[in-house]
């Protein structure tokens, strides 16, 4: 890829990571008539006139849940408190998915991580505020620490299960509710733009699968992955991830 190329998927991949972020933070603020129209609807279509993989199906089936759910407590269907707990429960019910993904393609180290960062989900013990969701503010060190970890892990994961373009993508994807924590300077709203984003990238990417392949073909890239995926370098971030939600409880 000459200069040029590489400039034209840098701005592709910079728009795709920008409107990630900011239906992101729609979502999140407006769960009624940003959410419904932005995540739930595509999503339900996507799942009922398209074919995704049996993982992308089980991950977006369990999003959409969540996203309806919110609803239901913004309209006071479902109790405030109530959502909080089931919020954590399907977080660790989604990284368990991953986490034995990743045993089946034999990722032990990530494995490994997955089960501790499973465990260390009570770091974002969160509250209601009326209409959104944020982890208590009292435990922002040991939020910022675990969030570090599940990028890592998640990266990880991402990078094993899907192409080196749609890795790419996913960078922008995990990016996005980062960079919506840095705009509005709350790391407790990580976890609902986490899942905002996810659930809006997830749609793009089951619909234009080809289309991103094409766009995020990076050979530069994929030889980063392969390194990536060395032992060495798996073991080593499994031990900095580990301590990191070590970290998170000392904190707590």
């Amino acid at each position: 890829m000459d200069k040029e190329g590489r400039f034209r998927q840098f701005m592709t991949w910079f728009m795709f990571t920008a409107t990630v972020t900011g239906i992101g933070l729609l979502t999140s603020y407006f769960p009624i008539w940003g959410n419904i129209p932005f995540n739930v609807v595509p999503a339900i279509l996507v799942l009922l006139f398209l074919k995704p993989v049996f993982f992308e199906k089980l991950k977006l089936s369990t999003l959409i849940t969540m996203r309806v759910l919110i609803v239901l407590a913004v309209f006071n269907v479902l109790p405030g408190d109530l959502y909080v707990k089931i919020v954590l429960v399907f977080l660790v019910i989604n990284i368990l998915e991953a986490t034995f993904t990743d045993l089946k393609h034999k990722q032990y180290f990530n494995f490994v991580t997955g089960l501790v960062l499973a465990a260390g989900v009570y770091a974002l013990k969160g509250t209601w505020l009326g209409s959104i969701y944020s982890a208590d503010a009292a435990n922002a060190t040991a939020t910022i620490c675990w969030i570090i970890a599940y990028t890592i892990w998640n990266w990880i994961f991402v990078t094993g299960e899907f192409s080196g373009s749609i890795s790419l993508m996913h960078v922008g994807i995990l990016g996005a509710p980062i960079i919506g924590i840095i705009i509005t300077k709350n790391p407790g709203l990580w976890l609902l733009l986490r899942a905002n984003t996810l659930t809006f990238g997830g749609v793009l990417q089951i619909a234009n699968k080809e289309y991103f392949e094409m766009a995020f073909a990076n050979k530069r890239f994929e030889k980063f992955i392969a390194y990536s995926h060395k032992n060495s370098i798996q073991c080593l971030l499994m031990i900095v991830n580990i301590a990191l939600i070590a970290y998170t409880f000392i904190v707590l």
